[in-house]
């Protein structure tokens, strides 16, 4: 029998109502053009395949010295497909998506998280409605949601939720008694124009009470933007897209003054906004 979730006892494919995650990476034409100009398709390819293998391994569940837990049941809980630089993910809702929506925050902030270290930022969207995913084909109106939201809305390095997915969520804070105690809080941000994202910088407190933020990889990461900062300053249109990077990252740090100082802070100067004389005064 197929694990395949969304496939039916006859092995048939089924459309089900999901939540569904597209992402790819940004500026992916530009970085594989990069490294043609340079000479180093061989490195580049290298890295790329490593960093992929292995968060993808993460997105999956699959770690080394773990249980096969998807032995314990005759479907697996989600479907991935991913090609180069395109994942897709999708769950089937079996309630009312929280836990699914859960599971999809969670997972896609890691590897977000993680693809970033290594300098590879992602862009994505959310959504919620009728989907089916296979080796073969990927279909429905969550990958149409999903896809509108990624190439219209996301813009930046950001996962963004789509209207099906934040009006779902909207009803998930209702069931707690104070909505600043819902998980939710701390797994989403809304963005100067509205939008929702995935908040993965979050992904450093995960051990928070048992060893505290992880601030070497923070420091990391960072180091990452900063990177591509200098890498893109005379290129505006990828330039303004670390600069939102940049600004999320400092706005993190402000968000969690307990644990992050002006040190962790990137330098305002490497990305402000403000024009400037072209002399000093």
């Amino acid at each position: 029998m197929s694990r395949n979730p969304y496939e039916n006892v006859e092995g048939a494919p089924q459309l089900r109502r999901s939540v569904f995650v597209f992402m790819d990476i940004l500026g992916y034409e530009n970085l594989t053009r990069v490294a043609e100009l340079d000479g180093a398709q061989q490195e580049f390819l290298q890295r790329l395949h490593s960093t992929l293998s292995k968060q993808r391994k993460n997105l999956e569940g699959k770690h080394e010295g773990l249980a096969d837990l998807t032995k314990l049941t005759t479907k697996d809980r989600y479907a991935l497909k991913a090609f180069t630089d395109n994942i897709v993910i999708a769950w089937p809702i079996i309630d009312d998506a929280e836990i699914e929506l859960g599971s999809a925050f969670s997972k896609v902030a890691w590897f977000q998280f993680n693809m970033a270290l290594e300098g590879f930022f992602i862009r994505g969207a959310i959504s919620i409605g009728e989907a089916y995913v296979d080796d073969i084909v990927v279909f429905g109106d969550a990958l149409t949601q999903a896809h509108i939201g990624e190439s219209r809305l996301a813009r930046d390095p950001r996962i963004i939720l789509t209207e099906s997915a934040v009006t779902a969520v909207k009803q998930h804070l209702n069931y707690y008694s104070s909505s600043k105690f819902a998980p939710q809080v701390s797994e989403l941000l809304q963005d100067s124009d509205g939008q929702w994202f995935v908040n993965y910088l979050d992904s450093v407190l995960i051990a928070e009470d048992e060893h505290g933020p992880f601030y070497e990889e923070f420091l990391k990461h960072k180091a990452a933007v900063e990177t591509r900062l200098a890498e893109h300053r005379g290129n505006p249109l990828i330039f303004s897209k670390y600069a939102w990077v940049a600004g999320y990252h400092n706005y993190f740090c402000d968000l969690h003054p307990r644990h992050f100082s002006d040190e962790h802070k990137i330098d305002t100067e490497l990305f402000r906004a403000t024009p400037k004389l072209i002399v000093d005064e």
